[in-house]
């Protein structure tokens, strides 16, 4: 079988003699022996016998394929581990013969596969003690392979063999330079050279270009900026207006072609800029009536605000008209916080303006948060959760704020009974003493005590102007009179 593999190829090849193919080219290279032995296949000899372009002495030796009466041939080849596009490589190898002698002088077909192309066929003729060296030029990177085979003649089959080559790109030359300080809102211009073994390619090619950022505002962001075309001499210019100070690094990158690797090229600027900023935060949790802190400081793009300075602060609560502040003071890093009360609800907005100093702008910025309704907590518990019918169902609890102090009021709670059914059952209200304490007693249901039915009992208020609405409950269960409970 692996006469008849080996022949479908080489049968396959003869009759495509085609020159010029290119193709991305890889392999291993080692030496590899193939020897061509066992039964003949009639099948490719009578495809090529047929084909046109075929000599009368080629078709001859595809009808002695078959006798495995003739001695075998092998071919050996030995190729480099890899290569560069466009440079002449050297492939040896020998044929040999089974019974020993010399073959003389003789012709070596080879086919160059690269991949997704056709192969271009290459000769290469022995030496009279078979050895033979193929000296190519590889047109493209990747992996190229070199399929060597020698037809077979009156006294000996023929024998094939491959070997594959790793081609690496040629190496392109990319540049780019420009100023090495620059300032936020001027533009910036760059330039570069795309080189192919120190030629201008010789059509126009695109570049991708990016500016990576440094500064107390982003830490290494990357920006995609627009591709940039090279001209007829292969330069190209980038134009960029930065925004913001920092430490800027624009890359340029070409992706390369099936002869040449992507190179990449980089240029750092140091951006300065006079502009400041003001960010902060409210502390949560803000709740109404109660003091809750308000954070912030003043930054700049590149290096430390040095304090301590002033703030101007005013507030608006849900839109509304601005009350101006106390203006506050830094610490020595123009960080600041300040306290604040407001009496209602809603959404609250500062903002705070710094005059500027002699090298950073005046700026302005908002801080906004959510002042909330107090929380409330219901306590409630029971002396006894397992009654036995006919005994009352007795609460004991108490209505505070969310640091557990009375909330300073009477209030009235709403009651609901849960039966084991799930069905509900409103109870008289109960109204708490001014300390938010209060007592509940009721009966439940006589039901079947040997299913121990569970009732709960739910005590919700429903909150004020100041404080939130809150719910608990406390559950309990009918044993019967014998139960251990």
């Amino acid at each position: 079988m692996l006469h008849r593999r080996s022949f479908a190829r080489i049968g396959g090849a003869l009759p495509r003699r085609l020159a010029g193919a290119t193709a991305a080219v890889a392999v291993v290279a080692a030496s590899v022996v193939v020897g061509v032995a066992g039964p003949a296949a009639a099948a490719p000899a009578s495809g090529l016998a047929g084909a046109s372009g075929l000599a009368g002495t080629e078709r001859s030796w595809l009808h002695r394929m078959a006798d495995p009466t003739l001695p075998t041939s092998a071919i050996s080849l030995t190729a480099p581990a890899s290569g560069t596009a466009l440079d002449p490589l050297s492939i040896t190898g020998r044929l040999t013969l089974e019974d020993g002698t010399d073959p003389g002088v003789q012709q070596i077909h080879v086919n160059r596969v690269l991949p997704d192309e056709p192969w271009t066929t290459l000769t290469a003729t022995t030496a009279t003690d078979g050895t033979f060296t193929l000296t190519d030029v590889p047109p493209s990177s990747g992996p190229v392979r070199y399929d060597a085979y020698w037809f077979p003649t009156e006294d000996y089959q023929g024998s094939t063999a491959s070997v594959t080559v790793q081609v690496a790109g040629r190496s392109a030359t990319l540049t780019l330079d420009g100023p090495r300080t620059g300032r936020d809102g001027r533009q910036l211009s760059l330039t570069g050279t795309l080189g192919l073994d120190g030629r201008a390619p010789a059509q126009p090619q695109e570049l991708a270009v990016t500016r990576t950022i440094w500064n107390n505002r982003l830490d290494g962001a990357v920006q995609q900026l627009p591709n940039v075309t090279t001209d007829s001499g292969g330069a190209f210019t980038v134009l960029d207006t930065p925004t913001q100070g920092g430490r800027y690094v624009y890359t340029v990158s070409w992706p390369g072609d099936r002869v040449y690797a992507s190179p990449s090229a980089s240029h750092e600027v140091t951006v300065s800029s006079p502009d400041s900023h003001l960010n902060g935060q409210v502390v949560d949790p803000a709740y109404i009536g109660l003091e809750f802190r308000v954070a912030g400081a003043v930054t700049y793009d590149v290096g430390a605000c040095q304090g301590p300075t002033v703030v101007h602060v005013s507030r608006r609560v849900n839109g509304g008209t601005a009350t101006r502040l106390p203006d506050v003071t830094t610490d020595a890093s123009c960080a600041f916080n300040f306290g604040d009360t407001v009496s209602r609800t809603g959404q609250v907005a500062y903002t705070v303006t710094w005059d500027g100093n002699s090298t950073h702008r005046r700026t302005t910025g908002t801080i906004t948060g959510t002042v909330q309704k107090q929380p409330s907590v219901i306590d409630a518990t029971s002396p006894d959760r397992t009654l036995l019918n006919g005994q009352q169902a007795v609460v004991e609890g108490k209505v505070t704020d969310g640091n557990a102090a009375s909330i300073g009021a009477k209030l009235t709670l709403t009651v609901r009974r849960i039966g084991p059914d799930g069905t509900s059952v409103d109870l008289p209200k109960v109204t708490t003493a001014a300390d938010g304490t209060f007592s509940y007693r009721d009966s439940p249901p006589t039901m079947d005590a040997s299913t121990y039915p569970q009732f709960q009992y739910e005590f919700s208020w429903r909150g004020n102007a100041t404080y939130q609405a809150s719910t608990t409950s406390v559950f309990f269960y009918i044993v019967p009179p014998d139960c251990d409970c």
